[in-house]
């Protein structure tokens, strides 16, 4: 790789060519910084870049490298993060006029992590509007477009960390996933997507959205670059009421160690065993083939309570975002764009603590349920979602010929669960649509085992490499 195409490096080719000093931190940013003013306009990938700010950065830890000083992998690579992360200093809107001025005094702990490690920050990257939903149109903000057909969405809500990622705007950037956004935008914006084990990486400084169900997460272009990043976000914050206190490993040391052995489930039960496109289907095939090739053993279970899933999911997401969201209502329903207006005003009236209550009751038992899955399986495997990107104009997209629209009743079977659960998720790129268009697998784990779902995804990952060499066409 020469420096001319510098920022379609991976974050772990970075630190060994810095390391190396072949290149420096700077060259690193600069070459972020020109692609951001050749393809930012067109896909709205960050809303928000400190230019002069990540440069001075990068000079720091260029030093400090120099001077014997690295400290990671990390050190001087660029990031770029959703904006309802906060940034000491920088401006973090929540892509919402309630917080357009607002600038947090402290940083999230995710992101005093990547700043321990030496990482640098390009700038807040554009989200639905309070993370509100799988879509990528924001009110107050505008459009985020598929850098694969910018007729179509990023998905969401972590909409331009996914566009920035893909169209080498940045070598990572974080998301946060509530029912689907981080691994919706990395299915469609063909890039990898990891949600962790919910309690794995503090929510300490992430606005809420549904905090029982929220995740902080890494975005990037390789599986090993999601270890490196989880790397340096995990950990026990007391802070966080939902952070545990459990031990962090070496996300990279499994890595090499292949699929061979591993026990791979198919169950399609798990997702309603809703419809899926023909051709995610058979993509999903072949992917399934490439992990037996690499000797890795599958078979298909059974699971017959994913609709009460659902059920309970919308029990315990109604109350909790409104908890978040009543008082900012009250005050100026007006402040909210349509789509989230809505979702606040279907909920309003419809609150029963006892159901909630009720609700959380089951949640620990479907979740027993799921755990159950993997005493006969090491990782289960889904399609990320069952279509392609759909359209910016209809926002709508094709399954089997049938036009449907897009909407959460079409994510969820396929990724919510994950976030009822807590258990970690991965989405990896497993191909092109006829189109052109990404589509994706998913890896789930039980609970803590981020390092197998990884090992896994990154074993997929190298027994495809063509699917790593095609870049957008923006």
């Amino acid at each position: 790789m020469t420096n001319d195409d510098l920022h379609y490096a991976p974050v772990h080719e970075l630190a060994r060519r810095i390391a190396k000093k072949e290149i420096t931190p700077l060259d690193v940013v600069e070459a972020n910084l020109r692609r951001i003013g050749e393809v930012n306009e067109k896909v709205l990938g960050f809303i928000l870049v400190r230019a002069d700010q990540a440069r001075a950065e990068a000079r720091k830890a260029g030093e400090e490298i120099a001077a014997g000083r690295a400290k990671g992998p990390l050190h001087g690579i660029p990031f770029g993060l959703k904006d309802i992360i906060d940034t000491a200093g920088v401006r973090t809107t929540c892509g919402s006029s309630f917080f357009k001025d607002r600038v947090p005094e402290a940083d999230a702990f995710a992101v005093a992590g990547l700043k321990r490690a030496g990482a640098v920050l390009l700038g807040k990257c554009h989200t639905q509007e309070f993370a509100s939903g799988p879509l990528s149109h924001n009110p107050h903000l505008g459009t985020a477009r598929n850098p694969w057909d910018l007729s179509r969405i990023t998905g969401g809500s972590s909409t331009g960390s996914a566009a920035s990622v893909s169209t080498g705007m940045a070598p990572a950037a974080l998301g946060t996933d509530t029912g689907s956004s981080i691994r919706g935008p990395a299915c469609h914006c063909g890039i990898v997507g990891l949600k962790p084990t919910h309690g794995r990486v503090s929510l300490s400084g992430v606005c809420p959205n549904t905090l029982s169900y929220d995740h902080v997460g890494p975005m990037t272009r390789t599986v090993r670059d999601a270890a490196l990043v989880l790397q340096a976000i995990a950990g026990y914050d007391p802070r966080d009421p939902y952070s545990r206190d459990v031990p962090v490993p070496d996300f990279s040391a499994g890595l090499e160690e292949g699929a061979r052995g591993l026990r791979l489930a198919l169950c399609p039960d798990l997702c309603e065993n809703a419809e899926v496109d023909a051709e995610i289907q058979l993509a999903f095939g072949r992917a399934v083939g490439v992990l037996r090739e690499l000797g890795a053993k599958v078979e298909t279970l059974p699971f017959p309570d994913a609709q009460r899933i659902r059920a309970v999911g919308e029990a315990i997401m109604s109350h909790e975002f409104l908890e978040f969201h009543r008082p900012l209502y009250e005050k100026d329903p007006a402040g909210y764009g349509d789509f989230t207006r809505k979702r606040i005003e279907d909920r309003l009236g419809t609150g029963n603590p006892d159901a909630y209550i009720r609700a959380q009751r089951q949640r620990v038992l479907l979740r027993r349920e799921v755990r159950g899955l993997f005493q006969k399986a090491d990782l289960i495997l889904t399609p990320t979602l069952p279509c392609t990107a759909p359209f910016i104009e209809t926002i709508k997209s094709t399954i089997n010929g049938k036009e449907i629209a897009y909407s959460l009743a079409v994510t969820q079977p396929f990724l919510t669960h994950q976030n009822m659960t807590g258990f970690p998720a991965l989405a990896v790129p497993m191909g092109f649509s006829g189109e052109g268009i990404p589509m994706s697998i998913q890896f789930i784990g039980p609970p803590w085992e981020e390092a197998r779902v990884l090992r896994a995804g990154h074993a997929f990952e190298q027994a495809t490499p063509e699917l790593r060499s095609r870049r957008p066409p923006v």
